[in-house]
């Protein structure tokens, strides 16, 4: 517990409610349709770790150790495509570091000043509001976080539990951590089937909403028709709800492998069903998201071969009337 005391006394010891009270206007304003930058004192000053429920005794029980935890406590910026600057600030001496810490603290208010547009990774932006779902091991979301710098503007969910993941993937902690540093809502136990009914998702409008390679699991005495329609009936309760989650312009984004049995789960005829239809659907490429691993949805640490696959993007029937009658 000492080295989970020290990570809370240098995050700051203020908590969630009072950091809420303390931010301007503009940081909350995302919920409302709109983005703006988060005040430059607060983005730097109000981190702190959530869900560190842990007990010294379970940490040991789901072999997290000290320097995992040591590592997911340092803050660090990393944007290699707008030379993010990096900053790691641990045992400072008390003199020297107050000045030390002046002039770091004003680099790294400098480095995290989002452009007007927004910073972006590939199809994601950070003036998007993002729900991602089916998350294994958080490395999706955290790889979008870090490229943001400041995810308030994701709330990233997992079906399993967080015992779960703690125990079967050894990097779910650390990234779970890494995004409550930066302010994304994790949320466990999320049925992507259910989730427009859910009390807090429920409420919100996304403008994407992301699902990678959907899987509804292995059973050995399924025979393959079976595994297909189960498979079939996942994404089209997922599409189904989604499409209630999106904004006006809003985008739903399935990453999905496209070779062998893969094609027949036929996903376009399924949105369509729904009434969305396909905007476009572009190669995935593993490399474009840093640190993603592509992990099992049942267990296991093994990352699964995602090549050759797409991302499908779809959107509302309805934007196209509305496009052709301005």
């Amino acid at each position: 517990m000492g080295i989970l005391l020290s990570i809370i006394r240098y995050l700051g010891s203020e908590t969630d409610d009072q950091e809420n009270n303390n931010f301007p206007e503009s940081s909350r304003k995302w919920q409302n349709g709109t983005c703006s930058a988060q005040s430059e004192e607060m983005k730097y000053l109000t981190f702190s770790v959530p869900n560190l429920r842990y007990s010294s005794s379970s940490l040991a029980h789901t072999n997290v150790n000290d320097k995992i935890i040591k590592s997911s406590a340092v803050f660090t910026e990393e944007n290699t495509s707008r030379n993010v600057c990096r900053r790691e600030r641990i045992g400072m001496a008390s003199s020297e570091g107050n000045e030390k810490e002046k002039e770091e603290r004003q680099v790294m208010i400098n480095c995290t000043v989002a452009p007007p547009e927004g910073r972006w990774i590939k199809h994601y932006s950070s003036c998007h509001r993002i729900l991602l779902v089916g998350e294994g091991d958080f490395s999706f979301s955290t790889c979008l976080a870090k490229a943001f710098g400041w995810a308030s503007n994701m709330i990233a969910t997992s079906f399993n539990s967080e015992d779960f993941l703690v125990k079967n993937y050894q990097n779910a902690l650390p990234n779970i951590v890494e995004l409550g540093i930066r302010k994304c809502k994790v949320m466990h136990e999320i049925d992507a089937t259910k989730m427009a009914n859910h009390e807090f998702l429920g409420g919100i409008k996304f403008d994407r909403i992301i699902f990678n390679f959907p899987f509804a699991g292995f059973f050995k005495n399924l025979s393959s028709d079976a595994m297909l329609r189960r498979h079939r009936r996942l994404v089209s309760l997922f599409l189904k709800n989604a499409k209630e989650m999106i904004t006006e312009n809003g985008e739903i984004h399935i990453s999905h492998k496209t070779n062998g049995v893969h094609l027949e789960w036929k996903l376009e005829s399924l949105a369509s069903s729904h009434g969305l239809r396909l905007i476009e659907a572009v190669d995935f490429k593993l490399h474009h998201y840093p640190g993603y691993n592509t992990k099992r949805g049942f267990g296991g640490d093994d990352n699964f071969n995602c090549y050759p696959s797409k991302t499908y993007k779809f959107g509302l029937k309805c934007s196209i009337a509305i496009i052709n009658s301005a």
